[in-house]
C-alpha cells in the first residue's frame, strides 16, 4: 500500500509525534533528554524549521514545528532520528531500531495554533505523570511562562498576540493552559495526529483543498462547540 502523502505548507505549523518502537522507553535520563533537545535545535536550524513547542514523554515526543520549505520537516526529523538512535544504542548498549515507523504529523489551522500548543504542553498532565504543567521539566511550558527558557524556541505570531509585553504574554498563556481543554478538543487533536490528517476547520479545509476538501476533514460524532478566536483568549 502506498504511503499517504503528508499535507505540508511551508510557513504553516505542523504537530509532530514520534514514538518508541513497541512503545519502549526513549529517555532513561535527563542527559538523554538534553541530547535530544540539543540535536533537535541543531537539525531545525540546519534545515530551516522553527520549533515552537515540545513535550518529551517517556516513550514518545510531541513537537510543534513550522517548516520554512517543503523538505524542512522531513529532513529535520530524519537527521534527528538517525543521530539520536545511534546515540541511544551506544549509550544503552543495545542495537536495532528505536522508532515506531514514520513520525506522525498534522497540519494545524492557524486559528487552532494556541490550542495545539496547549495540548502539547499539557501532555504530561493528561497522561498522569504530573499534577500541573509547572511540574513538567521537559516541556516548553516553562519557556512560555518566563521560567527556565530554551532560548532557541521560536514564539509563533499568534503567541505574540497574547500581550504587548513578555510578562503579559506569559501571564495570558499560563491562564490559558491552566484553563485546560475540553475532552472533544483533545480527542480531535489526537485523532488528526494519529491519522496524519490536518486539524483544520471546514472553512479552512475548503480553502486548503479547493477541489476535494473532504480529504482534510475527519468526521466526529456529535457537533462540538465552536472554537473561540485566538484573539479572544484572555
Amino acid at each position: 500500500m502506498a504511503r499517504q502523502a503528508r499535507t505540508i505548507i511551508p510557513g504553516q505549523a505542523m504537530h509532530v509525534m514520534v514514538r518508541g518502537n513497541n512503545r519502549e522507553t526513549l529517555f532513561f535520563s535527563d542527559a538523554d533528554r538534553r541530547v535530544y533537545l540539543d540535536w533537535l535545535r541543531e537539525a531545525a536550524k540546519q534545515f530551516g524549521a522553527a520549533v515552537h513547542a515540545f513535550a518529551l514523554m517517556p516513550n514518545h515526543v510531541h513537537l510543534l514545528i513550522t517548516p520554512q520549505n517543503a523538505d524542512a520537516l522531513a529532513k529535520t526529523m530524519q537527521s534527528l532520528g538517525r543521530r539520536y538512535a545511534q546515540y541511544f544504542n551506544q549509550q544503552h548498549h543495545r542495537s536495532g531500531t528505536i522508532w515506531e515507523g514514520r513520525y506522525r504529523s498534522s497540519l494545524i489551522d492557524p486559528d487552532y495554533f494556541l490550542r495545539c500548543q496547549r495540548y502539547i504542553e499539557l501532555n504530561p498532565v493528561r497522561a498522569g505523570f504530573e499534577s500541573s504543567p509547572q511540574d513538567s521539566a521537559w516541556t516548553s511550558f516553562a519557556s512560555h511562562i518566563g521560567g527556565n527558557a530554551e532560548p532557541w524556541l521560536v514564539d509563533h505570531q499568534h503567541f505574540w498576540k497574547l500581550g504587548n509585553t513578555p510578562f503579559e504574554r506569559q501571564m495570558t498563556w499560563a491562564g490559558f493552559v491552566k484553563e485546560g481543554a475540553p475532552h472533544w478538543e483533545d480527542r480531535q487533536i489526537t485523532e488528526a495526529l494519529v491519522r496524519s490528517k490536518p486539524w483544520v476547520s471546514d472553512i479552512y479545509a475548503k480553502k486548503l483543498f479547493k477541489e476535494n476538501p473532504e480529504q482534510a476533514i475527519i468526521r466526529y460524532r456529535g457537533r462540538p462547540k465552536k472554537l473561540i478566536s485566538i484573539n479572544s483568549v484572555t
